[in-house]
């Protein structure tokens, strides 16, 4: 065992190559008999009693289910009952991530769509208290919350108790984007559609009063006879079809943008194990029902047996106060006139139909009042409820809506399931557009949980320095070999993967991204050494300080079998004495002068008697007065997890490269004993008196 002063490599070798013709083995799917075919039509029911308890104990035959009137049969039934205790909680966060892990006993998964489109900066504020107080105060630890805004950027996902007050933090950093107009020449979102396709002459003639009584169009002679006898404002009707216009359009664009998000966070969840949550912050939306959007997301919501809550955030007194209603002032123009209250009360009621609409149709339920927080615990509460299956009676493939009526034999209870689902159809679904992304990888790389189809390993290295502040950032993954599809020819094998990357910043910015092919053509001869360590895949970024998550997805293009994992990190500001994150490897590249360079991997497990390194640099050192460079003494020991000593090195001064850099490499030998270890450093430095300590665990594995 000896220390030694080398460069840290950081430029990484492409993988090699695979030996012997491997047949794609998939892991097994995780055991189930509920099932899950298309043709199944899957009901998530919960059923309270008058102090909305949920009720236990039902059975198959106590549940009667009708499809558009006629009464289905039940051909698949679980009860689920989560228990009184937590969840099982699990380990701190970890130095590699995998998508192999057993999933936690009792798991609860909750996403929260803050819907940033359809929330005002005056609605804004009570919706970040109403989801902290809920994170705060309505899970238990072990649930797993995502937290995902409408319009783009980072969704961020955490686990009660050791995320609470990230996750919490994270929502305070989120804005409201709409800016409804409260001016005299307001049109609500519902007068708009009605306007411009012409179905309520009535409302159109309303929204010309309120205009010419604000002096917004002028009077004159009639031209439109219908609307003579309400009142003389005809010049101005081409400005009020063309202001309804351009306010459907915005609010198409919003409501489109919320089902579309809606939807691929329903998709996302049917990789998830246990109860499914999904609750919609919101003011509402509108209905209309000419948009597809509505009709995939129901779709989507019923493969992934996902209910929806909206949470209406828009306060007690529904928009009483808000500026341009009743009881409020206007930024501009007057106030509502009380004559105008109740209007303007129906009016706004009808801009959240869409809302309730898509909450009703997916099982879920309106939550509303002046406690938002507990009427979102008590969704969370639910600890029993039930999952019926059955096959249609109906065999047409029409794609059109087909209402659901699920019953119990017992008195006095509420049941709550969807209402409905669209019927599948011949008709082709439209592809892709060339800049969008496969709806199957982008459900994978959405997915909190991960897709296990090809197990993968996922760390981080945080590295020096880089303009701007910023860090030099290593991912570092592994995937595993006998999954892929290979192909032999002249002595290697070969597999195609696409793996795509998106790197999160919990401040809010950019995600980044990262696509990539990997053509693999592996020699026989390295075959051995890929399968037990995996295929290497390696991605650079330049990150600012801050808190990441990364999820990688790698995918076989012979196949289309995928994987996808989830990583959390953190990206320290260059400081006072610190180390770059310590490669811990026994995967070496030849160097000049016989030596061997380490190479960054994703995996802590290595073989009984196996040479490892760990390599570092030095940060923050101060400099010499005397020499003028860094004057820094390292000392270490390798000792078991629990507790003993395997070996020690005495301080020793390390030597500092050409341009002041202090790029430590220690090679050691591991124990022959299996399990789990730790390598202890102490870094000194001497000019400023200061000290260092890190550990860094591993684990050896007989292979």
């Amino acid at each position: 065992m000896r220390t030694m002063v080398a460069p840290v490599l950081l430029a990484l070798a492409a993988a090699g190559a695979l030996v012997g013709e491997a047949q794609p083995q998939p892991p097994p799917a995780p055991s189930t008999a509920f099932p899950s075919r298309v043709d199944v039509v899957n009901v998530d029911v919960v059923v309270l009693d008058r102090q909305g308890n949920p009720v236990e104990g039902l059975t198959r035959s106590d549940f009667t289910v009708k499809e558009d009137g006629r009464t289905q049969a039940v051909s698949a039934f679980e009860a689920v009952a989560l228990g009184e205790s937590p969840a099982s909680a699990p380990p701190g966060r970890q130095v590699i991530s995998t998508n192999t892990a057993t999933p936690i006993r009792g798991d609860r998964s909750f996403v929260i769509l803050f819907d940033d489109v359809n929330l005002s900066s005056y609605a804004a504020p009570r919706a970040r208290k109403a989801i902290g107080d809920f994170i705060d105060r309505g899970l238990r630890d072990g649930d797993q919350v995502t937290v995902v805004p409408t319009s783009g950027g980072p969704w961020w996902t955490g686990r009660i108790p050791d995320d609470r007050a990230t996750l919490v933090s994270f929502v305070e950093g989120l804005q409201g984007l709409w800016r409804p107009d409260t001016t005299a020449a307001r049109i609500w979102d519902h007068e708009a559609i009605a306007i411009t396709n012409g179905r309520d002459r009535q409302l159109e003639a309303e929204v010309a009063r309120r205009y010419f009584e604000n002096n917004l169009i002028p009077e004159a002679y009639p031209q439109d006879r219908e609307l003579a006898a309400e009142i003389n404002v005809s010049p101005g009707m081409a400005m009020i079809r063309a202001k309804a216009q351009q306010v459907y359009r915005e609010a198409v664009t919003r409501l489109r943008a919320t089902l579309d998000t809606l939807a691929r966070v329903s998709t996302s969840m049917a990789q998830l194990r246990g109860r499914k949550t999904l609750l919609l912050v919101s003011e509402g939306f509108i209905m209309d029902s000419s948009q597809t959007e509505f009709r995939e997301l129901i779709q989507a919501a019923r493969n992934a047996s996902a209910a929806i809550y909206f949470v209406d955030v828009r306060g007690p007194a529904g928009v009483v106060g808000q500026p341009g209603m009743a009881g409020g002032g206007a930024e501009y123009g007057r106030a509502v006139e009380e004559r105008d209250t109740t209007t303007a009360l129906a009016l706004a009621a009808g801009e959240a139909e869409g809302s309730r609409s898509v909450a009703l149709d997916t099982g879920g339920a309106v939550i509303e009042g002046t406690n938002l927080a507990e009427g979102m615990a008590k969704v969370a509460q639910a600890r029993a409820y039930y999952l019926l299956g059955y096959t249609s009676d109906s065999t047409n493939r029409d794609g059109k809506y087909r209402k659901i009526q699920v019953s119990v034999s017992r008195p006095d209870v509420v049941v709550r399931a969807r209402r409905g689902y669209y019927a599948p159809s011949s008709e082709a679904r439209r592809p892709p557009r060339s800049d969008e992304l496969d709806p199957a990888v982008r459900a994978g790389l959405d997915s909190a949980a991960g897709t296990a189809g090809i197990p993968l390993r996922l760390t981080s290295y945080v590295f020096g320095p880089q303009p701007e502040g910023k860090r030099q950032v290593l991912l570092a993954a592994e995937a595993d070999l006998l999954p892929l599809h290979l192909s032999a020819r002249d002595g290697r094998y070969s597999a195609t993967l696409d793996s795509y990357v998106v790197v999160y910043g919990l401040g809010g910015d950019k995600p980044e991204r990262q696509e990539t092919r990997l053509d693999l053509a592996i020699p026989a001869s390295a075959f051995p050494d890929v399968e037990r360590s995996g295929v290497p895949i390696r991605r650079e970024f330049a990150l600012a300080p801050g808190r990441y998550q990364a999820r990688l997805l790698v995918k076989d293009q012979q196949t289309g079998l995928m994987g996808s994992v989830r990583h959390e990190f953190e990206v320290t500001p260059s400081q006072t004495l610190q180390v770059t994150t310590p490669i811990l490897t026994d995967s070496f590249q030849a160097a000049e002068a016989g030596q061997r360079r380490p190479i960054p991997v994703a995996h802590r497990t290595f073989a009984p008697g196996a040479t490892i390194a760990c390599a570092f640099s030095i940060l923050g050192t101060a400099p010499d007065p005397a020499r003028g460079g860094p004057r820094v003494t390292l000392s270490y020991r390798l000792r078991r997890a629990e507790g003993g000593d395997v070996m020690a090195s005495p301080a020793r001064p390390l030597t500092a490269g050409p341009r002041g850099q202090v790029t430590p490499v220690i090679f050691l030998k591991v124990p022959d004993a299996e399990g789990p270890y730790e390598i202890d450093l102490t870094i000194r430095d001497e000019v400023a008196t200061t000290t260092l300590e890190v550990a860094e665990p591993f684990t050896v594995v007989r292979p």
